[in-house]
């Protein structure tokens, strides 16, 4: 998170609506001053050419503040595999000229505060109310699917894990030669994809020995990409969705010490062709996650990303013809991390790890429904709903927590997060304790109410460093697996709060993803080191339970 005051990132004023015609004179620039131009920031040499057009005064002014901000907003990012050393300060957002400041919002009407060149004002900014009536609709007849597999599901999916039900490594080589950052399932469970920073994404075949059938990069692109997330894409899981960095070759720059970044496409690839098909164009910096969606008879691509924007895609029928691109009006978020919809509101609303805190979103109106601030001192980067298979019964809780219960008529969801803390001790490690919080969100009763979150408990350890970006956590209804900074994986029992093992394959570099399979006996992570793992129950007869499959 940047270091600088806010009015360092403020972008004053709007581009002009129609270019300038300059004529460009003589610069000051003399390249026999730069003999070594690796020294030299390109970003400071355009900068420089840039001011001595002939322009009016104004757009001059326009575009030095604007390249302040973009300098600044660069500067605090970090690299995939860096660990967090900075505090996040408390920011006002600046999104094209107009700083927007929206508070949790406990009315419907909000004061915006609207900043630009001749004058300021205050407009009031309408929060869409919660609707029961349209949720209750949209889960009868579109209901979501995303919580049916978990440790009791009926599948055969890992479902303990402690001394008495251990794991244990598969034999496998799926590698990469950089970060292999995250990965993704197919529906049928059968392929495995994976995202590295080298430019490239990999298909294993989970069936066939965890074999490569397909390396998929965009062989037309000329600059440098740098894959982080993605998923597999229509009914026939033909496609794959991918989004990430996207820099340029032949500009370098200081500030991140690395190649200038450009504005980073969402790249849509046929698995088959091993070709890029379609290209969705709308965020500034790198973009940190992908999902599908199908929402109200249209399927919808939203995205993430460290530009501070949520976007939704509504797409065609073939995932890759746009129909329209939508930003959630938001006005807050500097970075937008991971996202996860509500059960059973037909994927009207999401929540969204944003900064520190976490945001709750209408999907359908594209807005900021309320923050649930501060979860983290530095940032929240990872939340999902999951299923609470061993939710206390109400004759097992305590007589005030009867009570409590009796009271709450209201619908409910769990919902796990992570972050990171100010390193304020050493390199990744903190004085705050890293935690992993289990969180209830509670739905409101009626149209127009609010809904509420509650911490229910926080799982943490002595050896849990977790200070590092781009870190997710998964669960079977069971078990939390949060990965380290240390190449480990954590393995907390949701139930009792304690840990219950710790699975170490991996470098002492940071582990970026872990999943589960939804239909076998198979736990996979990722990291820093370039290598997948894969962990069964030991002794387990490895090679029958691999060979049944959901395809049937």
């Amino acid at each position: 998170m940047s270091e600088h005051s806010e009015q360092d990132i403020i972008i004053d004023g709007d581009v002009p609506s129609s270019p300038i015609e300059t004529t460009p004179t003589k610069t000051s620039i003399h390249m026999d001053e730069y003999k070594d131009m690796d020294d030299i920031d390109t970003d400071d040499l355009l900068d420089e050419a840039e001011v001595t057009l002939k322009q009016p005064k104004k757009t001059i002014a326009k575009r030095k503040t604007k390249t302040t901000a973009t300098v600044t907003r660069r500067n605090s990012r970090k690299s995939s595999t860096s660990t967090t050393t900075t505090s996040t300060e408390k920011r006002k957002s600046t999104r094209k000229g107009k700083q927007v400041i929206l508070p949790p919002p406990e009315d419907l009407e909000q004061l915006v505060t609207i900043n630009d060149d001749k004058k300021q004002k205050k407009v009031a900014a309408i929060v869409p109310e919660y609707n029961l009536e349209r949720c209750q609709e949209l889960a009868s007849t579109h209901p979501d699917s995303f919580w049916q597999f978990h440790a009791d599901s009926g599948y055969n999916m890992i479902n303990t894990i402690n001394e008495t039900s251990l794991l244990e490594p598969v034999p496998t080589n799926m590698s990469d030669q950089a970060a292999i950052t995250s990965m993704t399932l197919s529906s049928d469970g059968t392929l495995l994809a994976t995202f590295s920073n080298i430019g490239a994404v990999k298909i294993w075949d989970i069936e066939n020995d965890f074999k490569l059938v397909r390396k998929l990069r965009d062989m037309e692109e000329q600059n440098i990409d740098e894959f982080y997330c993605g998923k597999f894409a229509s009914d026939t899981q033909e496609l794959l969705v991918t989004g990430g960095k996207l820099k340029d070759r032949h500009r370098w720059s200081s500030q991140d010490e690395d190649n200038h970044i450009l504005p980073c496409p969402i790249k849509i690839f046929s698995i088959t062709e091993s070709k890029v098909l379609s290209t969705l164009e709308g965020h500034a910096e790198e973009i940190l996650c992908i999902k599908t969606v199908k929402f109200d008879n249209g399927n919808y691509y939203i995205s993430t990303s460290q530009d501070g924007y949520i976007r939704k895609w509504h797409v065609e029928d073939d995932w890759t013809t746009l129909i329209e691109s939508t930003a959630m009006t938001d006005g807050v978020t500097c970075m937008a991390f991971t996202v996860s919809f509500l059960p059973n509101t037909g994927n009207k609303y999401f929540m969204a790890a944003c900064d520190e805190s976490l945001r709750l979103y209408d999907f359908e109106e594209a807005q900021l429904l309320r923050t649930f601030d501060e979860m983290y001192s530095s940032y929240c980067d990872c939340g999902k709903f999951i299923t609470w298979l061993d939710e206390p019964k109400k004759e097992e809780m305590k007589e005030e927590d009867k009570m409590d219960q009796d009271n709450d008529v209201a619908p409910y969801s769990y919902f796990i997060s992570r972050g990171a803390e100010m390193c304020d001790v050493d390199e990744g490690v903190s004085s705050i304790p890293n935690t992993c919080i289990l969180h209830k969100l509670v739905y409101p009763t009626k149209t127009g109410g609010q809904f509420q979150l509650e911490t229910v408990k926080k799982f943490k350890h002595d050896d849990y460093h977790a200070n590092s970006w781009l870190v997710k956590i998964t669960s079977n209804g069971r078990y939390i697996l949060a990965p380290t900074i240390y190449g480990q994986i954590f393995v907390f029992n949701i139930l009792t709060g304690q840990l219950s093992g710790i699975l170490k394959e991996h470098e002492d570099l940071e582990v970026r993803d872990v999943i589960f399979h939804p239909y076998r006996p198979l736990i996979f992570s990722s990291g820093d080191d370039g290598f997948v793992k894969v962990y069964t129950y030991k002794n387990e007869d490895t090679e029958v339970d691999l060979d049944v499959g959901m395809s049937t």
